[in-house]
């Protein structure tokens, strides 16, 4: 297959030219049992329409991606892949198969849909945007039936490597600078607004601590991730004090307090190791007893919430009825497929439950 690129060839054509692929196998993913749809018909009205409301299900994403074109205009950075219809008439018109960007397809048609019966109003260039599209031609004639699965396996299956979320962040704070509005910002990108402009305080959140005097050359992107889980949790939000007039966490104090606790200390450890630390601390907040274990010199998260735990046998004893019910519900087939990992975590529970019971009796003065 190192020929393929000699069999595409540009070409441009026309958006009715360009049938959606009523067989498309992501229609799998919708769980229906396929009856594949006889290429001649392809063409048919209702066959082109059932198929382009059955691309409009939510699992596909096509709603974004039509709202970034409309936004942004259609850019043929990566051009749809066509082979020609096999429509079994000689008179008929050229028409041609989307192989590979059924989804781009779909966005475009639905939105000239929309025109057409009023719903938008689009001007001249932007009719021609979506109306003329550059493509590549699949020789068929040359190349493999297999090339049909290759080319979408090119993107659906290797990928194209997405961006992380601390580039997407930049990428909305960046649209938002210059002027658009966050709707459109977010559009753009192909994110729902609420995501994009939580992306938008995550990122101001990082750009706050490069701005501080003495944590600004730990904060990394490589942080963004804290202030993911920070805003993901109301009573961490609200104890740190974000503001949006400021564009910043407002309480100085227990924002450089935190700060703190998310960049190691001079023995190279940091009380909140990892962004998901933010999760346990957030369950402490607010308990004063956890909070002064967790400022002392020595405290450290585990030990915060070991106090926690003390103070709040009603947070852990559900906790250690649940896991009895569960291994209780362990059966016969079940313990014979354990594998050593789960093996190994059943056996640190058993002699966490032990050392438990050993130190409770060595409190009481009862012995081993």
């Amino acid at each position: 297959m190192a020929n393929l690129p000699s069999m595409l060839a540009p070409i441009a054509v026309s958006l009715d030219q360009l049938l959606l692929d009523a067989n498309n196998p992501r229609f799998s993913e919708l769980g229906e049992d396929l009856n594949p749809i006889p290429e001649n018909r392809f063409a048919d009205e209702k066959v082109q329409a059932a198929t382009l409301e059955r691309m409009k299900e939510d699992i596909f994403d096509v709603s974004e991606l039509k709202d970034t074109i409309k936004t942004i205009g259609f850019l043929p950075m990566d051009r749809l892949v066509v082979r020609k219809w096999r429509s079994g008439a000689a008179d008929a018109k050229a028409r041609y198969i989307v192989i590979e960007g059924n989804r781009r397809l779909t966005a475009l048609k639905w939105l000239m849909n929309l025109h057409d019966i009023g719903k938008e109003s689009f001007s001249e260039e932007q009719i021609n945007n979506f109306t003329n599209i550059e493509c590549l031609l699949l020789n068929d004639d040359l190349a493999p039936a297999s090339a049909t699965l290759i080319l979408p396996g090119l993107r659906h299956v290797s990928g194209i490597k997405q961006w992380g979320a601390y580039q997407k962040a930049k990428a909305v704070h960046a649209l938002r600078q210059s002027g658009l509005s966050p709707q459109d910002s977010a559009q753009s990108l192909g994110l729902s607004t609420k995501a994009a402009n939580s992306a938008y305080k995550c990122f101001l959140a990082l750009e706050q601590m490069k701005q501080d005097d003495e944590f600004s050359e730990k904060a990394e992107p490589k942080m963004y991730s804290y202030f993911e889980e920070v805003f993901r949790r109301p009573n961490v939000r609200a104890w740190l004090s974000w503001s949006d007039e400021e564009r910043g966490f407002a309480d100085e104090d227990k924002r450089k307090e935190f700060y703190s606790w998310i960049t190691p200390g001079d023995d190279g450890t940091s009380k909140l190791p990892e962004a998901k630390s933010v999760r346990d601390f957030s369950g402490i907040l607010g308990d004063e007893n956890a909070m002064n274990i967790l400022r002392s010199a020595d405290g450290s998260l585990t030990r915060a919430i070991a106090r926690f735990e003390v103070d709040h046998p009603e947070d852990w004893y559900p906790k250690v009825t649940a896991a009895t019910s569960a291994v209780r519900s362990l059966t016969p087939e079940m313990l014979r497929g354990l594998d050593d990992a789960t093996i190994s975590t059943l056996e640190q529970l058993a002699e966490r439950i032990t050392q438990a019971l050993k130190d409770r009796n060595s409190l009481l003065g009862q012995g081993a």
